[in-house]
């Protein structure tokens, strides 16, 4: 296991995965720069130095995109990307540890969704990005950057996010804050980092591989969010969801409830029974940011049991769509069982 601390790294072959956001757009006026990938990589390292003293560093450009325009196909191209170019999950091969370059908006569940499909990882994946590009003045940039490259010469095999001065589970991590360069967290869950003169890692929780390397990259997008507020019509919700044809219908509805997992019973209660005969599963997650669901707790939450309901517990509200999207597609098990599991360690079971 690797030693707290700095790691120089001199050995080290990182490959930058770089898929666009503000890290890498110019100045004025966050401007997408189309480049090559040399002259990505040319232009890290000359506005980041220090790259070349902490890793032999490669860059490669499978898209270049606005986070909010990432969907779960490309996703899947990363994931397959990471094996390929990358070799995750093939040991000796390829790189010791990969940066993924990600806009902040969707950078969570890309993370989210990269913990599920790579299982048992066998080399660090790092997520990072910034809130202000390279160019401009007092940009988060330099440092994320070159943070997430030694942390991708420490040996987690874990997928992180490395934002600021700490580094997260990937599948725990939330965006909560639009403008502070600490912009992330993981509710419930202390960093598996920190970063400052150092960078000291909590080893005993970082976790490792229960079995060898899958790569399980199948997704099925058709997935529907209903957050609920006082006086949302279910009849609506009703309509929108079960008054369609069944192959325009989603394949499963995540319920966002109040507070620990509680719903209006008159309205929605029969609609949670409507989507069960449909055999359109219904997963409860909680509004709350910290905290776990608790459908035993209440009568509205009791209810939501007893129609078949799938409880989400402390998993985020990322992690649950990404979850969903992946667990829909597996043969081997239902979706009920899935979110009966701790794949990646996105759910605290007990």
């Amino acid at each position: 296991m690797p030693p707290n601390g700095e790691n120089k790294g001199m050995a080290s072959r990182v490959l930058i995965v770089h898929t666009g956001g503000t890290l890498g757009m110019g100045m004025p006026g966050h401007r997408r720069l189309d480049l090559q990938a040399k002259e990505h990589l040319d232009r890290l390292v000359k506005q980041v130095p220090e790259l070349l003293e902490i890793a032999d560093c490669e860059l490669i450009s499978p898209f270049n995109l606005d986070s909010s325009d990432i969907n779960p196909g490309h996703w899947t191209q990363l994931a397959e990307l990471l094996v390929e170019k990358g070799g995750v999950g093939q040991a000796g091969e390829g790189y010791d540890g990969i940066v993924v370059i990600h806009g902040t908006d969707t950078m969570a569940f890309t993370a989210s969704a990269l913990a599920l499909m790579l299982r048992n990882l066998d080399r660090p994946v790092v997520l990072t990005g910034s809130q202000r590009s390279l160019d401009a003045w007092r940009s988060d940039a330099r440092a994320n950057l070159a943070s997430a490259v030694e942390v991708a010469t420490m040996g987690l095999k874990e997928v992180v996010l490395v934002f600021g001065d700490v580094i997260l589970r990937g599948c725990r991590a939330v965006k909560t804050d639009a403008n502070s360069y600490r912009a992330f967290q993981a509710p419930g869950l202390s960093p598996l980092g920190t970063i400052g003169t150092q960078i000291d890692v909590d080893w005993e929780r970082v976790r490792q591989p229960s079995g060898p390397f899958q790569l399980q990259t199948a997704m099925d997008q058709r997935v529907m969010t209903v957050p609920l507020f006082p006086g949302l019509d279910a009849a609506r919700v009703y309509d929108s969801v079960l008054a369609s044809e069944s192959h325009h219908r989603p394949r499963a509805v995540v319920l966002q409830a109040f507070g620990v997992g509680n719903i209006p019973r008159l309205g929605f209660l029969p609609l949670v029974q409507a989507l069960g005969e449909a055999t359109i599963p219904v997963i409860v997650g909680r509004q709350c940011l910290r905290g776990h669901t608790d459908l035993e707790l209440y009568p509205g939450g009791r209810s939501l049991l007893d129609a078949g309901v799938i409880e989400a517990r402390n998993m985020t509200y990322e992690a649950i769509i990404a979850k969903t999207m992946w667990g829909l597609p597996q043969p081997e098990k239902s979706l009920q069982d899935w979110f009966s599991e701790n794949i990646a360690g996105e759910v605290n079971l007990h």
